[in-house]
Order: structure tokens, then sequence, then C-alpha cells
């Protein structure tokens, strides 16, 4: 049982009257900073950083960190003039608070003190406080009210009838006063909360952080968010980060701020959940990155064994916050269940986990192909799960032969958009197989045209397409792709726009908008050191493909580049040293023959070249869709047989 009283220094906190006193006198305190003061010396062993505090002093409110501020300062004044007040609540910089006095914990049971009966009829409606909160206040005025009229039956049973009907009539008006006020707060806060999110265009919603020791619900987390940025992205109402952009934001402790800005958005959408027996509780908070001030935040409580109910309740709320308009069309969209089976559903969310945190690990992505195989097989017409079958087939093209998985991608997206063919992801996974694999460049533009027409703001389909145009020697409409999608956010344009400069031979351009893009993109890095070398600054080459191989884990294009740049500086041992490095990896698993085959040009060894080019072509390798534009191989453009390959493969 927790204690009714908590004494420290000359104070005394009353937990059930809700008072605060000192050497037995009753200290005025509004209804929130009594609260703010309880929950600090409730947690009195821990930090509570500023969002823990304002959740659980408004939830489902929208209030300014200032309310908080405001309430600890008048604590202090209350508690003692400054410096002594810092006896009792520590501030920690840039988190939050600290209650450091000792407390002592006074049981019900173990005190007989009479405590006196303080009346609460005064009415307090704080600017950021809500309904819930004049609901309150006005619970308390009329028990206080009636307490009155019980206490004057009791001690003046002579009184006359008009006295009753005096009170009768206070509580009325009080009634009357209170309806009104609680319906000019509701207003006013809705209203409030309404038009700062919905001055949000671009937002990032976080992987969803489980709250709990169970490793089996990280899965959840990231197929949460997953869920929730599909709907949000199909209304095409405003520009959502992908899952791919967000999914390395899963640290219990990760800095809003910090994520928002790389993402470049205006708002991200904190979420955590927790399981609490047979129900899972879910807490959003919407923040703004620019100031870190909290536009809107709400909560969801659903049985644990109904996750679409759970979805469902999630994607209305944060929907209806960004956008309180909605027609019929965009509930429609919003309410979309690609399958009512549940164990399909689980299956799917279990596959888009590995699937985005398989890296560089074939292994993962083989268990995500798995786990979306298992998913078909419960409810045959599940589109995502074929559309994500495909995605991942193509993912994994880099790392088994071209032959093998770029079929089965296709046969995937087809699936997928014959169930539903308003799925621009699949339209965008067909025109990738079409332009890379089957060198069907006409059908794979009409693929990314129509991804881009369902969905304008999808990042990945403007990306796709302006490597497409690059690839087919149009970087003029590639550098104008990426400068139009710039308000969607650098991910989109980064490496599309070095790799349209390095077709334009920009190279100066190329190496200042690389030094502004992420720092841990290897393929940054990668088109970096090709443009270096190219300006023949080898040095600087050699150590932007060194940052490329480092940073991409053991892929091996990213060793080729490397190759290749010792080559060029004429660093021959240790380009050769690559060269049979990757011909001794060919042996354990995939290497693509284009990879080996640039070293040999690096080494000015035609012949080997081009026989490499040629292996590759019979696999219908992936990296071939670089071979007109990448100056790589501006060594080999005047011999004849790189003028058949390109003709062979729809690129001359």
């Amino acid at each position: 049982m927790s204690a009714r009283f908590y004494e420290f220094g000359p104070f005394r906190v009353d937990t059930v009257n809700h008072v605060l006193l000192r050497n037995g006198e009753t200290i005025p305190l509004k209804p929130k900073v009594f609260d703010t003061l309880l929950v600090l010396v409730e947690n009195r062993t821990r930090v509570l950083d500023k969002d823990e505090l304002m959740s659980r002093l408004w939830p489902d409110t929208v209030v300014e960190e200032s309310n908080l501020t405001q309430n600890v300062y008048l604590l202090r004044k209350v508690l003692g003039e400054e410096p002594e007040a810092d006896a009792y609540i520590e501030t920690m910089p840039k988190r939050g608070y600290r209650f450091v006095a000792s407390v002592n914990e006074v049981d019900p049971a173990s005190t007989n003190l009479i405590v006196e009966e303080h009346s609460r009829s005064r009415l307090f409606i704080e600017h950021e406080d809500d309904a819930d909160v004049a609901l309150k206040f006005a619970a308390e005025a009329e028990q206080s009210i009636q307490a009155k009229a019980l206490t004057a039956g009791r001690w003046e049973k002579q009184a006359s009838w008009w006295k009753l009907g005096a009170i009768i009539l206070g509580v009325c008006i009080l009634g009357l006063g209170l309806t009104i006020a609680l319906s000019y707060f509701w207003t006013k806060s809705k209203s409030t909360a309404t038009a700062r999110a919905t001055s949000i265009r671009s937002i990032a919603v976080l992987p969803f952080k489980p709250l709990g020791t169970d490793p089996s619900d990280d899965y959840l987390g990231l197929g949460m968010a997953d869920t929730l940025i599909t709907r949000l992205s199909r209304m095409n109402q405003i520009v959502v980060r992908p899952t791919s952009a967000v999914r390395k934001f899963t640290s219990p402790n990760q800095d809003l701020m910090a994520a928002g800005r790389e993402l470049k958005v205006d708002a991200v959408l904190e979420t955590t959940m927790q399981r609490d027996s047979d129900r899972i509780k879910v807490n959003l908070r919407l923040v703004r990155v620019s100031d870190g001030s909290s536009l809107w935040s709400g909560k969801v409580d659903e049985r644990v064994d109904d996750v679409f109910a759970v979805q469902d309740r999630v994607s209305e709320k944060v929907a209806r916050a960004l956008l309180p308009q909605l027609s019929g069309n965009d509930t429609n969209l919003l309410a979309k269940h690609y399958t009512q089976n549940r164990e399909a559903h689980d299956l799917y969310m279990r596959g888009i986990f590995q699937w985005y945190t398989s890296a560089t690990d074939p292994a993962k992505k083989q268990q995500a192909i798995k786990f979306f195989n298992q998913a078909i097989e419960k409810d045959p017409d599940f589109a995502l799960a074929y559309a994500a079958l495909a995605n991942t087939y193509m993912d994994l093209s880099g790392d088994a032969p071209p032959t093998e998985t770029m079929p089965k991608a296709k046969e995937a997206a087809l699936k997928a958009l014959q169930i539903d063919d308003t799925l621009a992801d699949s339209h965008r996974s067909l025109g990738i197989v079409k332009a890379y694999y089957d060198w069907d460049w006409a059908g794979a533009e009409k693929e990314f045209k129509r991804a881009i027409e369902l969905d304008p703001n999808s990042l990945e389909a403007h990306r796709a397409y302006s490597l497409y145009l690059t690839a087919t020697g149009r970087s003029v409409e590639a550098l104008a792709e990426t400068k139009r999608i710039e308000g969607l956010g650098d991910l989109a344009s980064a490496v599309g726009l070095l790799f349209a400069l390095a077709g334009a031979r920009e190279y100066d351009q190329l190496i200042a908008e690389g030094r502004k893009m992420e720092p841990n993109d290897p393929y940054v890095h990668f088109w970096t050191s090709a443009a270096y070398g190219q300006k023949g600054m080898h040095e600087e080459a050699i150590t932007e493909a060194q940052k490329a191989a480092s940073l991409s884990r053991g892929s091996t294009i990213m060793k080729a580049q490397l190759g290749y740049t010792f080559a060029v500086a004429g660093r021959r041992d240790e380009a050769e040293n690559i060269l049979s490095e990757l011909k001794a990896l060919a042996a354990q698993r995939y290497v693509s023959p284009y990879d080996i085959a640039l070293i040999y040009v690096g080494l000015g060894d035609k012949e080997q070249a081009f026989a490499w080019l040629e292996k590759a072509y019979q696999e219908h390798a992936r990296r071939l869709w670089a071979l007109n534009v990448n100056p790589s191989w501006d060594k080999l453009r005047s011999d004849p047989r790189f003028a058949d390959l390109l003709r062979r493969i729809g690129l001359s």
C-alpha cells in the first residue's frame, strides 16, 4: 500500500486530500502544481525527463514545455526562496528534474493523526488544461458544495427551505458555468492543437519502442511503424519518410531532434508500447523538430490479441491530428487491411523486421523471404507480403546470382499488382526488374511513372526514376528530377544527384554536394572517390574509397572501387591483392563479375576486363545499369566491343 503522507523538511504532502502543509499550515497550490510535486516526490530516486513529466501531467493534451517550467518555478517559490529551493528540486540540464531531499513515508496504518478537512471549492482552469482537467475540477467543486449542503443539514435542521433552495440554485449556476467553461477550453485546446499539428508537411514515424524486456517484441515495433507509414503514405496528403529511412532509429534513448534533422522533416512521431496482461497500451507523441515542442499526444489501449484494432486506432488518431478534415475516401484508405488473417499479418511483420535489419547479412534476408512466404501460405491474397517479397529478392540480388533472384522478384511484384494495382511500391519494384534485369527500359519508365502517379511523395519511387534517367543517358532530366524532389528530403535525391553529376561529368559539383550529404552512406563516398579519381587527385580518391569499403561492411563493389582506385593511382600491388581477395571470395559466395572487371580496367588489362564483363552480361548482372555512365569505364568506350555490349543491354 502506498504512503498517505510524504514528509521532507517542514513539509508534508497529503496524497489523499492533495494538500501540501508546512508546519501544519496548508499551502495553496494549483492542482497541476501539486501533481508536479507529487510525481517528483514519488519518483525521487531517479531523474524524470521533461517529456515523461509532461506526459504524466498532461496525458492526451498538447501543452508547451513552458507550463512544466512554470510549475517547477512555483514549487521552488513555495518550498523556499532561492538558493534553498535547490535543496529539494534539482535541475538536470537539457533533461529534466530530480527530487533530491530526504523523504520519510508515513503509512496510514502507522499514524493516528487527525487531518483537517480542507475545502477545495475554488476553480482553477489553467490555459493548458483540457476537458479532463475541467471535469476534475467540476467534480471536486460539486462534491464540496454537496458536502457543505449535507453539513448544513446536520447542524441546521431547523433552517428554512429557502436556504436549501439557494444552495441547489448555486449548484445549478456553478454547473452551468462549468459547462460553458468546459466547452470553451475543450474547443480552444483542440483547435490550438489542430492548428499546430496541421502546419506539419513532412513527418517521420520512428519504430515503436517496446517497454519491457521481452526481445520477441522488437519485431512488433518496426512492424507497427511500417504499417502506419504505409497507411499515411497511401493518403498522399503529407510527406512520410519510408521505413527504409527510419529503420535505424531504434535506440531507446534516441534523440528525437537529431533524428528529425537527419531525416529533414517537420515533425517526428515517437511511440512507445507496452504489454499489460491481455492489453497493449500505446502512447503517441508528435514533436516539432524545429523547437522540440510537443504538438499532439494520444493513447491507444486494446486487447493484445487484436493487433488490427491497435493499428486502426493508432492510424486514425495520428491521421486526424495531422489532417482533421478527412474525407470518406481517406478514412477508407486508413482502415484498409491487406489481410484479415492475424497469423499472416504477424508473419509479415516478422519478415519486415528481418529485411530492414539485414544490412549486409544475406542470412537475414533469406529469413525474411521465409516469413513472407509463410504469410502468403496463410493468405494467398496478401498483396503487401508479395510486395515485400519482391523487394527482398531484389535486395538479395547483390548477394546471389541475379538469374536466381530477379525472376522471383518479378513474379512476386506482378502477383502483388494482380491483387492490388494501386501499390506504388510494387510498380517501382517491377520497374527496377524491367530496367536492370530485363533491360526493358521503356517498360521500366512506364512503371516508375505509375509509381510516382500513385504516390507523388514516395522517396523511393523518385530515387528509382532519377537513377533510371541517369542510366539511360538523360543526365539533364535526372538532375531536374533530383531538384524537383528536394522538398521531399535529400534522402531521395542524395545518391541519385551524385550519380547524375557523375554522368554529366560535373566532378567539382559532385564533390561539393557529397560534402553536404550523409557521412555514413558508403555510396556518397563511392561517387566522391570516382570524382576525385577523374580529377587526378588520387590520394583523396583512395581515402574516399577506403571510407566506402569500411562503411559498407564487406560490400564487394566497394572493395572493387578501392582496388580500381589503387590501380589508377599506380599502387598495383594493393590493387592486385584486392583482386585476388575477390576471386577467392567468389569460390565461397556470389561475387558479381562486374566488380572484378572494374579492377581489371584500373589495371589497364582490357582483355580480362571484357572477359569478365561478358560473364556479367550472361548472368544479367544488376550493376551493368551503370555501365553507360560510370566514368571508370571511359577507358573502354572507344573499343567496338564496349559499344556492342551497350547495344545488347539497350543502352547504346
